[in-house]
C-alpha cells in the first residue's frame, strides 16, 4: 500500500494485478474441481448401467437349456431396447461372443461399450463358463 495524492492509503496497480491473478487461479481451480466431480458422477452412472446390462444378460443365458445355449449365434450384437429404457440406455452397444472350450463347455463373453461425455470409448466385459450342468462362475474385467 502506498499513500496517494490526498494522503490516503491505496493499493498499487501491481498489487491489484497480483491479487487478480491469484483470484483467477482460485476460481479456475474451483471450476476444474466441479468438472472433475461431474465426470466422476457420470462415470459411476455408466458403470451402474453397464453392471445392470451385464447382469441381465448373464441371467437371461442362465435360463436357457444347454441345447438352446449351443444353438445361439457365436458372435452377436444384442438389442437391449426391450429390456431397458431407451432414454438412458440407447448409448450402449452390447455384444455376446460364445467360444467352444470343449464338447460340454462354452465360454461366454458379454461386452458393453459406450463413450464418455469427453468422447473416450469404454468397454466392460463379463466372462462366464457354461457347462451342460449349468453356469460355473463369472468374472468381471475392464478392457
Amino acid at each position: 500500500m502506498s499513500r496517494g495524492i490526498n494522503g490516503k492509503k491505496a493499493f498499487t496497480l501491481v498489487e491489484v494485478m497480483v491479487a487478480s491473478v491469484i483470484f483467477g487461479m482460485v476460481i479456475a481451480g474451483g471450476f476444474a474441481g466441479v468438472k472433475m466431480g461431474f465426470e466422476i458422477v457420470d462415470n459411476s452412472q455408466h458403470y451402474t448401467r453397464v453392471s445392470q446390462i451385464l447382469q441381465t444378460q448373464v441371467e437371461s443365458l442362465r435360463s436357457l437349456s444347454w441345447i438352446e445355449l449351443i444353438e445361439l449365434d457365436d458372435n452377436e450384437e444384442i438389442d437391449i431396447s426391450s429390456q431397458f429404457s431407451p432414454e438412458y440406455y440407447s448409448d450402449y452397444t452390447v455384444r455376446r461372443r460364445i467360444y467352444v472350450e470343449s464338447a460340454t463347455m462354452r465360454r461366454v463373453e458379454i461386452a458393453v461399450a459406450y463413450e464418455t461425455q469427453g468422447g473416450r470409448p469404454i468397454s466392460l466385459k463379463y466372462i462366464t463358463f457354461f457347462t451342460e450342468g449349468g453356469v460355473n462362475d463369472y468374472f468381471y474385467r475392464t478392457i
